[in-house]
């Protein structure tokens, strides 16, 4: 009868190939994802150090705000924007808002016709070099004691 020949073949010589192919493959979709994660990272990063900017920016115009602010002469219809320090970080501005009156307070400790106006006022700290972020600070001020009775003394 038939007799049925099978042939194996024996050679190995592809297989190397085969394995540092793959072997390949994976290295570079190793490094593309460290890639895509560093990148991400930066990003973040620099976003950070863009608000720790706008933070100092804006806490400077908090300073700035409380050694000018003068109650008797309160700005009515500008708003104040300037450099934190040009020397340092040019690319970080504050911007004082016009204040608000946000009405007459009571001071305890004094008589019923005594109190303190207070104003509310916005702070705003920029930073332009790092996608460009701003952080906005509200701060209150009192200003007091004053006679808030009708009588004029």
């Amino acid at each position: 009868m038939f007799k049925s020949k099978k042939y194996y073949i024996n050679s190995e010589k592809g297989f190397v190939l085969v394995l540092a192919l793959i072997a390949c493959l994976i290295l570079v979709a190793l490094g593309a994802l460290v890639i895509n994660m560093s990148t991400g990272d930066i990003l973040t990063s620099s976003q950070i150090l863009g608000n720790k900017r706008a933070v100092l920016a804006a806490e400077k115009g908090v300073n700035r705000l409380l050694q000018n602010f003068n109650a008797d002469h309160v700005p009515t219809g500008e708003q104040t924007t300037l450099a934190a320090d040009l020397a340092v970080d040019p690319h970080s501005t504050y911007t004082i808002s016009v204040p608000d009156n946000t009405g007459f307070r009571s001071m305890t400790g004094y008589t019923s016709p005594w109190g303190m106006v207070s104003y509310g006022i916005d702070v705003t700290g920029q930073n332009t070099a790092y996608s460009n972020t701003h952080v906005t600070i509200r701060v209150g001020l009192g200003y007091g004691p004053i006679d808030t009775s009708l009588i004029y003394k």
